[in-house]
């Protein structure tokens, strides 16, 4: 399925927290493997993680507490600092994910297929403010760019970034220097119709003239379908204002997407990081239908369906994501009756 060039590259992006982004990427990155591809996910949300919530099931140890991107770009700074070569070479000796990554204890998927984690690193509430700014003096930060992208689409088929939400460095660098794809995740709320096209505007102007056109998907998500008319002035306004979006369709493609686009609203959602390709499937609107249409999406139609699972396993797993209340000694402090 990659080009020649390799794998492709997804960022999924939102302007502001609580869209269900980190839950479409971890869906969609399941049903890719679930179809036999390599795919390597990515926590690049530096200063609020949280990508491994809907895989802990899965996840040897604790995943907030493993090296990941923070580790990644610190033994970078140090070697730059420190290094007098002029050769490129070196920088992708930095740049090598598989040192970090770890794959998911699931052995279901078919042929080939896999999925990786790579956490967003030993982070530290000192991290935040001062890190990109010394990453950003670094002139030859496009260097490293460049090797950890081509690493990435060397190993896997798809690698799917969970990007920092709102206007910031390393928001830039998730959606406008590394990926083919980018993934705009919004809700139906004025707000954030309107950030999420201007974002979406500003990253087809950014890559303009550059290796290639940054293709962006634009995704309502959260969309409660119990009050029609809304929904549907709502869809109005976002196809208004991503006018344009999808690029690279002509109109009528452009028009089927708007028809199908949209994640609907999970109300079980709000307690707990679980995941739809556990869920049971009859109840519409489908959550894990609308992840199999990004999905379509995202891969030119190469994905279509997450394949038929075992009802036992799906029941078990969807049992495990379940939270169960603690017990009582723990819920009400230890203090007793």
């Amino acid at each position: 399925m990659p080009g020649a060039e390799g794998g492709r590259i997804v960022t999924f992006y939102s302007s502001t927290g609580g869209t269900g982004r980190s839950m479409a990427l971890a869906n969609t990155a399941w049903i890719l493997a679930s179809n036999g591809l390599r795919v390597l996910t990515v926590d690049w949300d530096l200063e609020s993680p949280g990508l491994h919530r809907y895989f802990h099931p899965f996840v040897p140890g604790a995943a907030d507490a493993t090296q990941g991107m923070v580790d990644l770009l610190n033994d970078y700074l140090r070697a730059a600092v420190t290094s007098r070569s002029s050769s490129r070479a070196w920088h992708a000796e930095y740049a090598r994910v598989l040192r970090h990554a770890f794959s998911l204890t699931w052995d279901e998927f078919p042929g080939r297929g896999s999925l990786d984690y790579l956490s967003a690193g030993q982070t530290s509430s000192q991290y935040a403010p001062t890190y990109w700014e010394h990453f950003y003096e670094r002139r030859d930060l496009h260097y490293f760019i460049d090797a950890l992208r081509a690493d990435m689409k060397r190993n896997y088929d798809y690698v799917l970034i969970d990007s920092q939400t709102g206007l910031n460095d390393s928001a830039s660098i998730c959606a406008d220097v590394i990926p083919d794809v980018v993934v705009a995740c919004f809700v139906l709320s004025g707000h954030s119709i309107e950030m999420t096209a201007g974002f979406a505007r500003a990253v087809g102007d950014q890559t303009k003239g550059k290796r290639q056109r940054i293709r962006v998907l634009p995704v309502p998500m959260k969309i409660d379908f119990s009050d029609a008319s809304r929904v549907a002035a709502g869809l109005l306004t976002a196809r208004a204002a991503f006018a344009g979006f999808p690029n690279g369709l002509d109109d009528k493609k452009q028009a089927t997407y708007w028809e199908t686009a949209g994640i609907p609203y999970w109300a079980s959602a709000s307690f707990e990081e679980n995941l739809a390709v556990f869920e049971d499937r009859r109840d519409p609107p489908s959550l894990l239908n609308a992840y199999e249409r990004l999905a379509f999406a995202i891969t030119d139609g190469q994905v279509a369906a997450m394949p038929p699972m075992d009802e036992q396993t799906r029941v078990k797993f969807c049992d495990e994501f379940t939270r169960k209340p603690p017990p009582p000694a723990a819920a009400d402090g230890g203090r007793g009756a």
